[in-house]
């Protein structure tokens, strides 16, 4: 599963919407091409994953999405 573009408040439902369906089994959640990302958008990418199983990782962490992990303190998860 590849997200890109803007994760915020203001599209995080519609993105849920498409990509929550299909989550289920997914192995890896690409994040590399989010160009933006609030706190709604780390609790989508943390929901997503939960949806699709234990054995899904997030990969390409930017700094920034990072930054916003460790400041709610749930890098852990990912």
């Amino acid at each position: 599963m590849q997200l890109s573009g803007a994760l915020t408040f203001t599209n995080v439902p519609t993105v849920w919407d498409t990509f929550a369906p299909t989550a289920a089994g997914e192995d890896r959640i690409d994040v590399s091409a989010v160009t933006e990302v609030d706190s709604a958008g780390l609790a989508l990418i943390s929901a997503l994953k939960r949806q699709a199983g234990s054995q899904c990782r997030v990969v390409g962490f930017t700094s920034k999405l990072a930054t916003l992990a460790s400041a709610y303190d749930v890098e852990a998860l990912f």
